[in-house]
């Protein structure tokens, strides 16, 4: 036996741990092999996440760039990315292929969520493009048989004022895929909104909720700061009648964590940061404990983890990976707690 944050579990258990179809899932950075994949197993993690970089200038460029041009290159990289993914299906694991856009240099200040042409003829051009990069990605995963794939993330502008935009690129991924179909709504004034939640397979949410407004809170805390949330998301569920997938949920090491999930440090409104395992841990152990066994909610694929992982005294210790912290040992045991429940 062993406990960990208030859990405790038996080891002898897990082999009798009948799956509950939920998603355990890391977005993945580096390359990985049978060996460096074989940690995550024994936390417990069955499925990888594969970001695929598309990137724009600024929020108004008329045109999405990614890695096109000689096809020999081309070719090379595409067969990187099927070797990637069947590696994790040889180790047993399930894939999610979810394409990004970054901005690298914004003028402005506006991030991805603020992406939307100034004229219609940048309209034509921009949605060619973004047309272009997802298909490019569905026929990837459909050629390695990637079990999920995902239209866009965190487009809060474009699908909301854009929605017929979003149906039809559906049903022409789906004409390319045939694994299962999300979207990755930002957990900001997107998701709630959207309305073409019942032509995709999820409805996918980047989980990045205000959870308490104080630092050092407790798992106790933490999980009453869920509970509007939750009221919002079952609402949104029960109206399109799709299960809820958080695409995208983390939490850095820092004491404030839970105030602001969603900022990474190099944006950091303060740029002071106290370290704190036990909050990102405590963080953690309440999603355990609010969210994960709902009927409703279909798993998580969290923010994030590296293959090439190694402990140090530098920037990720505050940063989100919960590698080598408290943290990993909260995810390990919750994901095995709620598999016997």
């Amino acid at each position: 036996m062993f406990s960990c944050a208030g859990l405790t579990v038996d080891e002898s258990q897990k082999d009798l741990i009948e799956v509950d179809g939920k998603h355990r899932g890391a977005h993945i950075f580096g390359h990985i092999d049978s060996t460096n994949l074989k940690p995550f197993i024994q936390n417990n993690f069955d499925w990888v996440t594969l970001v695929a970089w598309g990137h724009q200038e600024e929020f108004d460029s008329p045109e999405v760039n990614y890695h096109r041009g000689d096809s020999l290159r081309m070719l090379r990289r595409d067969s990187a990315w099927i070797k990637q993914i069947e590696i994790a299906h040889a180790a047993g694991l399930k894939v999610f292929v979810k394409p990004h856009i970054w901005i690298f240099a914004p003028s402005t200040g506006k991030w991805r969520s603020d992406i939307f042409p100034i004229d219609e003829e940048s309209w034509e051009l921009w949605k060619t493009s973004y047309r272009k990069f997802i298909f490019h990605y569905a026929r990837i995963a459909e050629r390695a048989n990637a079990e999920m794939f995902c239209i866009g993330t965190e487009f809060t502008r474009l699908t909301i004022e854009k929605p017929l935009f979003w149906k039809k690129l559906i049903k022409d991924v789906r004409k390319i895929y045939s694994g299962k179909i999300t979207y990755a709504a930002n957990w900001y004034k997107e998701y709630e909104a959207i309305t073409f939640w019942d032509d995709l397979d999820y409805i996918g949410i980047q989980a990045y909720f205000p959870l308490v407004k104080n630092e050092h809170p407790s798992a106790e805390q933490i999980a009453k700061g869920w509970n509007k949330h939750l009221r919002a998301i079952e609402s949104v569920q029960k109206q399109y009648n799709r299960k809820v997938l958080f695409t995208e949920m983390g939490y850095k090491s820092t004491s404030d964590n839970g105030i602001r999930p969603w900022e990474w440090l190099d944006y950091s409104s303060t740029g002071l940061h106290t370290l704190s395992y036990e909050t990102q841990a405590n963080c953690y152990k309440a999603f355990f404990d609010s969210v994960w066994g709902k009927e409703w909610f279909a798993g998580v694929h969290i923010w994030q983890l590296r293959s090439d992982f190694e402990k140090n005294d530098g920037y990720s210790n505050l940063d989100f990976t919960p590698q080598g912290k408290l943290a990993e040992e909260v995810i390990r045991v919750g994901f095995i707690l709620r598999k016997i429940e």
